[in-house]
């Protein structure tokens, strides 16, 4: 639900999971949400500090309270706090399901080398196998206006629209937001440059330019029939289309954007919300927002 009611930050402790934390909690405060902050233990840690005396459970959320203290505006929204022992995409998973989060947010820290693109972290494996929207927040975003505590300045919320039904609810989750954030929306649709051999370079070229006219009228129609209340502007590319996507979100000195991708809700079988996504996630400096319809 956009605007969240209900959030969930999950934290390792590390610095980058700090800053998606800062986030959760400015963006709560902006729509008067609900915060909660998690922390996945590890069985074997728990089993080894059992054995020891120890209260893991009791120091992590010291350590829990240490961190809300030093992400403001995070103690200001009183969070509730969750330690619980498990995998942590499974545990995410559950304290999302069991709180009736509306939002996850992350950070991008886990989906490391060359492309950001490691499966196995918790990052991707929630992306893989969260029916919750999942935002993503990159380690070097700082908010707009650091003195404030909330998210204003943040905007444009640029959506990305690849024509189907999950994109296009993405699409009305950025109206969503841009509404919510008191700025503007820019829809995109990318259409990828066709490879062929050199022969065939004016019959690609040609086919190229159909495709764009048939895009504009298409999205067009999108844009009308999702009557934002938010100014609104749409654009059709060509190119790569997560280089195009990350690089109309990139920040500026006047601008401070937000992404939104719609996705499929994954099967119980999970599901990967596909290549390009990924791709997005890797290049992309501004947070990102993976909404499931």
């Amino acid at each position: 639900m956009i605007p969240p009611r209900t959030i969930l930050a999950a934290t390792d402790f590390s610095e980058p999971s700090l800053t998606a934390l800062a986030f959760a909690a400015r963006l709560a405060r902006h729509c008067g949400a609900a915060l909660h902050v998690l922390h996945a233990e590890h069985p074997l840690l728990g089993a080894a500090a059992e054995q020891s005396g120890i209260d893991l459970a009791g120091e992590t959320r010291d350590e829990l309270r240490r961190i809300i203290a030093a992400a403001p505006p995070a103690a200001e929204c009183s969070p509730q706090l969750h330690v619980a022992a498990g995998a942590a995409v499974d545990v995410v998973a559950a304290v999302a399901h069991a709180q009736h989060a509306d939002l996850i947010v992350v950070g991008s820290h886990g989906m490391s080398g060359a492309e950001k693109l490691v499966f196995g972290s918790t990052t991707e494996g929630l992306l893989r196998r969260s029916d919750v929207s999942v935002l993503v927040v990159p380690p070097e975003w700082t908010p707009p206006r650091p003195s404030g505590v909330d998210l204003a300045g943040t905007g444009p919320v640029i959506a990305g629209v690849d024509m189907t039904e999950p994109s296009i609810a993405g699409a009305r989750a950025a109206c969503g937001l841009a509404r919510l954030l008191g700025t503007a929306v820019e829809f995109v649709h990318v259409v990828p440059e066709l490879t062929v051999p050199a022969r065939w370079h004016r019959h690609a070229a040609q086919a190229l330019e159909d495709r764009v006219v048939e895009a504009r009228k298409e999205l067009e129609a999108i844009v009308r029939r999702l009557a934002c209340a938010s100014p609104a502007d749409w654009v059709v590319e060509t190119g790569s289309v997560a280089d195009r996507l990350a690089s109309t979100a990139g920040r500026a000195a006047d601008r401070a954007p937000l992404l939104v991708l719609g996705r499929k809700a994954p099967r119980s079988g999970g599901g990967a919300p596909g290549t390009i996504a990924y791709r997005v996630l890797a290049l992309a400096k501004v947070p990102v927002l993976m909404f499931v319809a």
